[in-house]
């Protein structure tokens, strides 16, 4: 269940923080309402509860969570070879289905192998945008877990990458 002031990542959305649980009226029904503000883009809005812990939004990794994969980076990251030998359709399939399953695991994920890519060939567009976002929204996550800034957490992201 959530409450008031839990931080969470709503997969392709970003960060956010429940700011309100209200009932409202929809349709002659009285139901519960999440309000969420996302911080990546200072969006707000409304969300039956009931849909939001059916969905995939979670709340944010502990920092111990965190801590333990970014140590392990490495443990993310598939050989090159095999990443460039996929076609590009299906690596960017897959990535979407990380990207939309929004956990940590999966974000890292992402951000290992398509960096690894770019390392050895320059990404298309779709991977370079894929890329962008995925490391924003762990950037965003992690500034909220260490509650240090987004450029100190870009900072972390990148110490750890550049172990693999």
């Amino acid at each position: 269940m959530f409450n008031i002031g839990d931080k969470i990542v709503y997969p392709s959305q970003g960060v956010g923080i429940i700011d309100s649980i209200e009932e409202k009226e929809f349709l002659g029904k009285m139901k519960k309402y999440c309000r969420i503000h996302l911080i990546n883009n200072n969006l707000k809005l409304m969300m039956p509860l009931d849909r939001l812990l059916s969905s995939n939004i979670r709340p944010i990794a502990s920092s111990y969570i965190l801590d333990d994969a970014l140590n392990h980076i490495e443990t993310f990251t598939h050989d090159v070879h095999n990443l460039t030998t996929v076609p590009c359709k299906e690596r960017i399939a897959n990535n979407t289905m990380k990207f939309k399953s929004g956990t940590l695991k999966d974000f890292i994920e992402v951000i290992c192998n398509l960096t690894e890519i770019k390392k050895e060939h320059s990404l298309n567009n779709s991977e370079s945008q894929m890329l962008k976002n995925t490391r924003k929204f762990l950037i965003d996550e992690i500034s909220l877990i260490k509650n240090i800034s987004d450029s100190e957490a870009s900072d972390l992201l990148d110490d750890s990458l550049s172990i693999i």
